[in-house]
């Protein structure tokens, strides 16, 4: 491997490139420099370093985090490591340098991005209208890298709703509706609290979840084409297939209609779109209550809120409670109830009320929900 020319630099280049899942490479600022360039638009710079033994690999930052004073220390790493066994001189130099890559500038490099991407200051703004609430509860962003279906290997910002117990599995669903509701498209993988989002494509593939195989074992994962992110993993190909064609026919469904959401757990589907009941089922889940509706919560155990317009009346909403199996306490019949069971059913209404309770409403207990009252109304729905 001849790196005093610039051909022996740039095969290096593109062989590091690959194993990183770098989108292409192209010469830098100098004959004697080459870029490896991501599809996020992260960038590196090797250049030979005398006596063109040794590479010294840079971080090329956007303009706007050398504003900020953001910066990134080049490596030095050496292009002649042993090869193992059956591994040529060359083989051997690219994984030496994709390996240094990974652990010592990925890390630095993605969280410098994340800083000044455009992507994640427009999820900073919609998620500071999050209600602030004390000990220790709040929104994080982060990235974690993803393996796309076009092979590349690249990070992806995720959300959740940090609590001392950990992520919230409540909160997700409402924070993915606020990113989609700028313009961003979400994951929520099956039963996790954490959000993956990211901007829309510019071209629109032709199904946005497929199957591939996982990265473990025998079993096959449902992807999603926009962010990259693993849906969920499945032992049965056929059956995972079929998961597919439902999650691309209620994409479609979703993109046809024009909905941000076409269902959100706690909310009955007419008060998805209007702000203020939208409003109480996420104070409700940020309080630590787990919406009605979602596939993996086991409602036998936790009790669930669903949130309904009272009938006829567009300024008030009706809280429920709801505990499978219906027996355990049924709306209206908590006389028939255990009455440990009946305890509980008031605990939890006194404990939404105080959730939802604000200037502009007035929250009342009743026997079968709690029963907030806006002032002023809202627009009829």
């Amino acid at each position: 491997m001849d790196l005093s020319t610039p051909a022996g630099l740039e095969a290096l280049a593109r062989d590091v490139a690959e194993q990183l899942g770098a989108r292409r490479t192209e010469q830098g600022g100098a004959p004697d420099r080459v870029r490896i360039i991501y599809a996020d638009g992260r960038t590196l710079e090797l250049a030979p370093n005398r006596p063109r033994t040794r590479i010294t690999i840079s971080a090329v930052l956007p303009d706007k985090a050398t504003a900020q004073d953001l910066t990134v220390e080049p490596i030095t790493v050496t292009a002649r490591p042993r090869p193992r066994p059956s591994e040529t001189q060359e083989q051997a130099a690219a994984r030496h340098l994709t390996a240094h890559i990974r652990r010592r500038l990925t890390p630095q490099l993605t969280a410098v991005h994340s800083m000044v991407s455009p992507t994640v200051e427009r999820a900073r703004t919609a998620l500071s209208a999050l209600p602030r609430r004390t000990g220790g509860e709040q929104w994080v962003i982060a990235d974690v890298p993803v393996v796309h279906p076009d092979g590349l290997d690249q990070p992806c910002a995720i959300v959740w709703w940090h609590t001392p117990a950990g992520a919230s599995r409540a909160v997700a669903p409402f924070l993915a509706d606020m990113l989609r509701r700028v313009g961003l498209v979400t994951t929520e993988p099956h039963g996790e609290a954490h959000v993956f989002f990211a901007e829309p494509p510019t071209e629109q593939p032709a199904e946005r979840f497929h199957i591939v195989p996982a990265s473990k074992g025998d079993e096959c994962a449902l992807v999603d084409q926009f962010t990259g992110a693993c849906v969920r993993t499945y032992t049965d190909a056929e059956w995972a297939e079929g998961i597919a064609e439902s999650a691309n026919r209620a994409d479609e469904t979703a993109r046809h209609s024009g909905a941000c959401s076409l269902d959100l757990p706690g909310l009955s589907e007419k008060l998805i779109d209007n702000a203020q009941f939208r409003t109480l089922a996420l104070e409700l889940a940020t309080a630590g209550h787990m919406p009605y509706g979602l596939i993996d919560v086991d409602y036998t155990r936790t009790p669930g809120f669903l949130i309904l317009q009272a009938e006829g009346k567009a300024d008030v909403a009706r809280v429920a409670r709801l505990l499978e199996p219906w027996g355990a306490v049924r709306s209206g019949e908590r006389r028939e109830a255990p009455a440990q069971e009946a305890e509980r059913f008031g605990a939890d209404l006194e404990a939404y009320a105080r959730a939802m309770t604000a200037p502009g409403r007035t929250v009342a207990v009743a026997a079968d929900g709690v029963r907030v009252t806006f002032e002023p109304a809202p627009p009829d729905l």
